[in-house]
């Protein structure tokens, strides 16, 4: 039987911005990622809470130099709307409607213009986008979302110590909200990623929860065809080798330098092996080991794919952002 892919179609209003009346500690996000044809690669996100908002700047260019700004706000400064896509933290925007969506930050000399059009349908856990815990009465006392814009068409400038760099490529979105503070973790690790194959997506994710959720197991995979959402998995047949292990120095976290994804699926089999060409982030995370993670590690990978999707043969390489928090 096939997906029907509407049931997990986001609407405008899950993109808008998410109140969670009663909840002091909670916390929301929208986070977009892109890679570039000029080698340049980029993470900004928009980030709220009711005590603060910042705006996470982070561009990387070909030869590995880093651009990183983050300036944080009073919430006096954030203007958003719940109804759509439409958050304006001090002069900075971000707004838009299904399929066409704008970035615009300036801190300085230095930000971006962006205009992210997206190439396939989001998708979300029905029916609101809480994927863990409860948010429909009776609410969890924690729950997280996960609004996602797969695979985006990315075009624009940076703009780099006043100079203007005209952009394009393909990147990914989501949106993100919970109901807890930051250090009340929904993960004990975590291992994420996505493939671009010429008319395949494919984003996934294993994680070992939290406490708070008896430390269960979650291996999430999401696939798509052309525009259109073919599978939605919770616990997948899925697996994660990680390889050419290295010892973070400051925190003595052991990390890996290239990790192998397997699948099993009835519609889904095969490997990719992702190996790090450069890394992007490594910063402390949370309170140290009380909620398991320590140490976030984001990555440029080379990535080669082996896949069969439904009766097909593919064999592809690509150039993937992963995340690994450990």
């Amino acid at each position: 039987m096939e997906r029907n892919s509407e049931f997990y179609r986001p609407r405008e209003k899950d993109q808008a911005f998410h109140p969670m009346p009663g909840c002091p500690e909670a916390c929301q996000w929208w986070f977009h990622d892109g890679i570039f044809t000029n080698g340049f690669c980029l993470q900004l996100m928009y980030y709220i809470t009711h005590s603060k908002a910042s705006i996470w700047f982070h561009v990387c260019d070909s030869d590995g130099n880093f651009t990183k700004l983050m300036p944080v706000f009073h919430t006096t400064a954030v203007v958003a709307s719940t109804e759509t896509c439409d958050v304006r933290i001090g002069d900075n925007r971000m707004h838009g409607k299904f399929p066409r969506y704008e970035l615009h930050f300036r801190s300085d000399d230095t930000g971006a213009d962006l205009v992210y059009e997206c190439l396939t349908q989001g998708f979300m856990e029905p029916p609101d986008g809480v994927f863990l815990g409860r948010e429909q009465c009776p609410a969890t006392p924690i729950y997280v979302s996960y609004i996602c814009r797969p695979r985006c068409r990315i075009t624009g400038k940076l703009v780099i110590g006043g100079k203007e760099i005209p952009v394009n490529g393909e990147g990914y979105a989501d949106h993100q909200w919970k109901n807890a503070g930051i250090g009340e973790f929904q993960f004990h690790f975590w291992n994420w990623g996505k493939i671009y194959l010429p008319k395949h997506t494919i984003v996934w994710q294993d994680a070992q929860l939290s406490q708070s959720f008896g430390y269960q197991r979650a291996k999430w995979l999401w696939a798509l065809k052309g525009e259109k959402l073919i599978e939605y998995l919770k616990n997948a047949d899925m697996y994660v080798k990680l390889d050419d292990l290295e010892i973070e120095p400051e925190s003595g976290v052991t990390y890996p330098r290239k990790m192998v994804l397997m699948i099993d699926e009835r519609k889904i089999k095969g490997t990719a092996t992702y190996k790090v060409k450069r890394l992007i982030h490594n910063f402390p995370i949370g309170p140290g080991q009380q909620f398991g993670l320590r140490r976030y590690f984001c990555y440029l990978s080379d990535c080669h794919s082996e896949f069969e999707i439904e009766g097909e043969k593919i064999v592809a390489d690509s150039r993937e952002i992963i995340d690994i928090g450990l």
